[in-house]
């Protein structure tokens, strides 16, 4: 039996045993574990499936699905909610045609920040038990919601009460990576694990506009139930981030605060002595940038653990909810937003084809806004061991707000990558992203013979920036031109596709992130030839 049954038989009344699927539970009966239990615990994976479906089989409205598997076979429920229903990515496609914005939500990436798992599915529930409400028909008729309340299930079912210290409650809770020992959070590029290879499958598949990263943070005091960014790395399309940033964001910001009186604030940590505040990474392996490569307008939540996790559910449920609320009522926006994305980076492939390429950023430095920002703290003190400590009483610090990251290092957009037959694991991966990769035979308007540049590898570290099973060599290297004869069965990654630049983070040697070096291993050794070839004309 699992813990969500055990707590409603107790606490609301009802038998122990499994309803009959004739006759589903009434909607306000389906609690979470942490409603049921006061919020001491959290749910289980079982607990998550148990009410899933059991809100799928209460309502018209909701259908359920799966994304796929984690390694140790474990489902990623999906609840899909829409009025009227959507089973299935063609139906969800056809109702994006239709005008509505199609929407992913999920949880549970780190499975030690539990409040997105509860948020979620009471969110669920609170628009299937009230779908004629408009500010619940106004998301229902005008988005397609996809809810994944437990991503790393894995990690979930090791709950023990010191996986995260210094947050409060639940008592017990899961661990950051998965079974394989792997932060998934880091795992958006190399594609290593069968969990972010079901979510990038469900990405290319599916083709959300909006994507939502729900989180619990870590780090310095503040005073902001929760804090929130948009993609970080600025090489992905421009109108979708735009969007986010200078638009949604701040407009839901003033909107949650009104309605709720919860404050929030772009995501960061104060520096000890205060005087700045600072984002995370713009490395595309981070689940929020890889989104925003691929064009999706991305928005990563992270609730504030050092208040009760009751307060934390509440603040990400809202917040969510605003957010999912200013969409329905922008919904034109956001479609055109992620279509001029799309078509923005198509565009730039058919320039530099054209002989007319954009430089693209490969690598970012982190950088300050323009002006200072005032931010809500809390005195703090040093205790007897050192460590500084808030106290209760309230400070607003001014201070450097480092918000943005600006590239330091370019390369020219390239007309195609070609990729020598044999080097199937690497086209393989690409696929697996979604990208277009086709054989030399099979292209059309390719003249013999290419200007290609080749790069001659400079240096190669044997790993860098390692965190969690994830490293990613430090290229250097020079190209160098030459006229080149493909054969018909070399492969060819056109640049005139939607993820074009996502490609390019991927292939380009020298990228934060690249994926090649890693598969490539001996053949990206100093002083050889880089296989992955650029088509220049």
């Amino acid at each position: 039996m699992s813990t969500l049954t055990t707590l409603l038989s107790v606490l609301l009344l009802v038998s122990p045993q499994a309803p009959d699927e004739a006759s589903p539970q009434p909607l306000g009966a389906l609690l979470t574990v942490a409603e049921a239990s006061n919020y001491r615990f959290t749910a289980s994976h079982q607990d998550v499936i148990d009410l899933v479906d059991s809100l799928a089989a209460s309502s018209p409205l909701a259908t359920r699905a799966e994304m796929g598997r984690t390694s140790e076979g474990r489902e990623i429920p999906l609840l899909i909610v829409a009025d009227p229903p959507v089973a299935d990515a063609p139906a969800a496609q056809a109702a994006v045609a239709e005008g509505r914005v199609l929407c992913l939500v999920f949880a549970n990436i780190h499975a030690g920040e539990v409040c997105g798992k509860a948020a979620t599915l009471m969110l669920a529930r609170e628009l299937l038990s009230a779908p004629t409400r408009p500010e619940n028909a106004a998301l229902l008729q005008r988005l397609v919601i996809v809810f994944a309340p437990i991503f790393n299930g894995d990690g979930n079912e090791r709950m023990a009460p010191d996986n995260r210290p210094g947050q409060i409650g639940p008592e017990t809770m899961g661990i950051r990576p998965n079974a394989m020992g792997l932060d998934l959070n880091r795992d958006y590029m190399k594609l290593e694990s069968p969990e972010v290879s079901a979510m990038v499958r469900f990405l290319h598949t599916w083709e959300p506009q909006l994507v939502m990263d729900l989180h619990t943070t870590n780090g310095s005091h503040h005073r902001y139930a929760l804090t929130w960014s948009p993609p970080l790395n600025p090489a992905g399309p421009t109108a979708p981030l735009a969007l986010v940033r200078d638009r949604l964001l701040p407009d839901v910001t003033r909107s949650l605060s009104e309605r709720t009186g919860l404050d929030t604030f772009a995501y960061g940590n104060f520096e000890q002595d205060h005087t700045r505040w600072a984002t995370y990474s713009s490395l595309p392996r981070f689940g929020a940038q890889y989104h925003g490569l691929r064009g999706q307008l991305s928005i990563l939540s992270e609730a504030y653990s050092h208040i009760t996790f009751k307060e934390r559910v509440v603040a990400t449920l809202e917040f969510v909810r605003e957010c999912l609320t200013w969409t329905a009522h922008n919904a034109a926006a956001v479609r055109n937003a992620y279509d001029q994305g799309r078509e923005q980076t198509i565009a730039l492939g058919q320039a530099a084809a054209a002989g007319h390429p954009d430089q693209v950023g490969i690598r970012h430095a982190i950088a300050a806004a323009p002006e200072p920002a005032t931010l809500l703290g809390w005195v703090e003190e040093t205790d007897d061991e050192g460590r500084t400590v808030p106290t209760n009483e309230p400070r607003d610090y001014t201070v450097e707000h480092f918000d943005h990251f600006e590239p330091v290092a370019f390369v020219t957009r390239p007309v195609a990558y070609l990729i020598p037959a044999g080097l199937d694991a690497l086209v393989n991966l690409l696929r697996r992203h979604g990208i277009e990769v086709t054989t030399v035979a099979d292209s059309e308007g390719l003249a013999a013979p290419l200007t290609i540049e080749r790069y001659v590898i400079d240096a190669a570290p044997e790993s860098g920036n390692a965190y969690l099973g994830h490293a990613t060599p430090d290229i250097a290297a020079t190209p160098t031109r030459e006229d080149y004869e493909p054969a018909p069965s070399d492969w060819l990654v056109p640049m005139t596709q939607p993820l074009a630049t996502l490609a390019m983070h991927l292939l380009e040697p020298e990228a934060e992130d690249a994926l090649a070096p890693i598969l490539l291993g001996d053949s990206a050794l100093p002083g050889g030839d880089y296989p992955v070839l650029r088509v220049v004309r």
